[in-house]
């Protein structure tokens, strides 16, 4: 999102608000006939008994340089008697109106323009607390402020997303600027304080100060009742999200045991639930049951939100993180760390025989501590080695599907490391015995072929879904190439069946996978799933010096920039006489003088 974007975002909106502020309405009645006066940003509008009599269109905003417009016409009562009605309308910091009818004022008004950020809107508050009164949850995640935050350059955000992006470094003095305002604004509560606070709230995501807010505000001589006052009037006057995030965080640094109900109902929304919790858990005492409670509850960003502030005080809660806890419609591995030291799983699979239940959240949890998108890698989680020790050991009783072979077949993955990797291991999370016990394990299991035969069966089949069995197959290194190739004979871009066939790490698999490019005819306009085998193929030649040379030459020729990066980057690492051929020289050339990436340009000459 660049900055030309960002303005005329708002551009728009400031437009839109000052829109809704001049559109004002009157109706006068003189002698039973009707008179109208509407008056919009673009144009004004006189009508007499539903008649348009006048109309003022402008053509552009800069026409209010002009701050009056007049509407004049006539009309005729029912004696026969013809009336002149005459409007001037207008006006900077007031809207000022004045209506004759023959010279006589029939009206005269002046109605003050504030432009507060607050007005005309939705407030989100009551737009929520009704859902949790009908359905005792939230039924419509929608936000009334998404008009104003998200179009064709600012995409819609899963709810509680935006505050899990890396956040950009707040401007210096914000934070103690923003207090600076709150403060005035508790201090002489009127709409002049209160827009400058909610103003300065706006420029700025919450999340991205907010340890430094909570820090500054507690550090702040104040009257606790006054500032749970005003920090109420922002949370219930709020239109827009940011603002009921700071509000709560204010009311988070008191004793707000008082608002407790409104907060877990806010709570209930997954783009407030973290900073409502924040509020329950500094605020109030007991905080854990609601969030105890809460955790049930939601789903996605916020239950991701309610495991972290969520303690295990007690024996349900600390099966719950094991069996339940990773479960989410985000990604099941973002709290799969969390969930195994909250429920103790070292020690959970310590007894010797476990449910079925607790094998299949452990099996979930050791999902997520295997999987790149966590956000703390298997390696730094402190009982690794015993857990998966414990875990295979209960396999040999709970591995009843292909599904439940399929994670021993990734732990063994896993292990199947170079010793030098496991001597790190070795010195953090991992002891020597831990390691045998846990391959031995695997390896008595896996000497029953049903696995093997369960997984060929599946990749010879059509069925859609062949991860668990390409997996399984990679264990056994079984030999899969011909199905493989035969596969991608009618799926030519299934990402799965070339990644496949590449970890082989067969350089005659790799040459024939080169010669399957063949079915492009042209590089320039590849879709998603296209690019995809291009790019991981061209990472695998990056390894095999001198391998597939005129594919290399091909992307380099590209006008796709990440096609050409790939390229690039397959070959940079190779001796160049592998690859310094004349037609690879000129595709570089090519690259060097032509690529609309400054990067590729630059490597490329470097290359030369």
């Amino acid at each position: 999102m660049g900055l030309k974007e960002e303005l005329k975002r708002e551009i728009r909106n400031v437009k839109n608000d000052a829109a809704k502020e001049v559109d004002k309405y009157w109706a006068i009645d003189f002698e039973g006939h009707k008179i109208e006066i509407h008056n919009k940003m673009m144009e004004e509008t006189l009508l007499v008994d539903g008649q348009v009599i006048d109309q003022h269109t402008r053509q552009s905003m800069w026409s209010h340089l002009m701050p009056y417009s007049t509407l004049s016409g006539t009309f005729q009562t029912a004696d026969g008697h013809v009336h002149k009605i005459h409007v001037k309308i207008g006006g900077f910091v007031r809207l000022n109106i004045t209506v004759k009818v023959d010279r006589q004022v029939i009206l005269k008004e002046a109605v003050t323009l504030e432009f507060l950020p607050w007005s005309h809107k939705e407030k989100i508050l009551p737009y929520l607390e009704k859902q949790v009164q009908q359905h005792g949850r939230i039924l419509y995640t929608d936000l009334p402020d998404e008009e104003y935050l998200f179009d064709e350059n600012h995409p819609k955000l899963a709810p509680g997303l935006s505050d899990r992006l890396l956040a950009d470094v707040v401007t210096p003095f914000y934070t103690k600027k923003l207090i600076k305002y709150f403060m005035e604004q508790v201090e002489k509560p009127t709409n002049q304080t209160r827009k400058a606070t909610y103003e300065k709230i706006q420029e700025e995501l919450v999340i991205s100060y907010f340890h430094e807010l909570v820090e500054l505000f507690v550090q702040q001589e104040k009257d606790e009742q006054r500032v749970q006052q005003e920090a109420l009037w922002l949370l219930e006057n709020a239109a827009h999200r940011e603002v009921m995030k700071f509000a709560m965080v204010i009311l988070g640094c008191t004793n707000c045991e008082a608002y407790k109900d409104r907060l877990q109902s806010i709570a209930l929304h997954e783009e407030f639930t973290g900073v409502a919790l924040f509020a329950l858990k500094n605020g109030t005492r007991h905080a854990n049951d609601y969030i105890w409670q809460l955790a049930q509850k939601v789903k996605g960003w916020g239950k991701i939100e309610a495991v972290n502030f969520l303690e295990p005080e007690t024996e349900e809660i600390r099966y719950w993180f094991l069996t339940e806890g990773t479960k989410n419609d985000i990604l099941n591995s973002y709290s799969s760390v969390v969930c195994a030291e909250k429920g103790r799983l070292d020690v959970a699979l310590h007894e010797p025989g476990i449910s079925n239940e607790l094998f299949i959240g452990t099996t979930e949890i050791i999902a997520g501590l295997l999987s790149e998108d966590g956000h703390m890698p298997i390696d730094e989680y402190e009982y690794a080695g015993q857990v998966l020790m414990r875990y295979a050991y209960h396999a040999k009783t709970h591995c009843q599907e292909l599904k439940d072979f399929y994670m021993l077949a990734r732990i063994a993955d896993y292990m199947d490391e170079e010793e030098e990797t496991w001597e790190a291991r070795y010195e953090n999370t991992w002891k020597p015995h831990e390691r045998r016990i846990a391959g031995e394990a695997i390896q008595e299991i896996a000497a029953d072929p049903k696995w093997l035969q369960e997984a060929l069966a599946i990749l010879h089949s059509e069925e859609k879904d062949q991860l668990q069995a390409l997996a399984i197959a990679k264990f056994y290194k079984a030999d899969i190439k011909d199905v493989l190739f035969n596969k991608l004979k009618k799926e030519p871009n299934r990402l799965e069946y070339h990644l496949a066939l590449l970890e082989m790490e067969d350089k005659e698999v790799t040459e024939a996978l080169v010669a399957f490019t063949d079915r492009f005819v042209s590089l320039d306009e590849l879709t998603d799933e296209e690019k995809a085998t291009v790019i991981v193929l061209l990472e695998a030649l990056g390894d095999l010096e001198g391998t597939g040379l005129a594919f290399i030459e091909k992307c380099l020729r590209s006008v796709d920039v990440n096609v050409q990066g790939f390229a690039l980057s397959a070959i940079s690492g190779q001796e160049k006489a592998a690859w310094y051929k004349p037609e690879m020289v000129e595709a570089l050339k090519y690259v060097s003088d032509r690529s609309m990436d400054k990067e590729n340009r630059q490597l490329a000459k470097s290359l030369l």
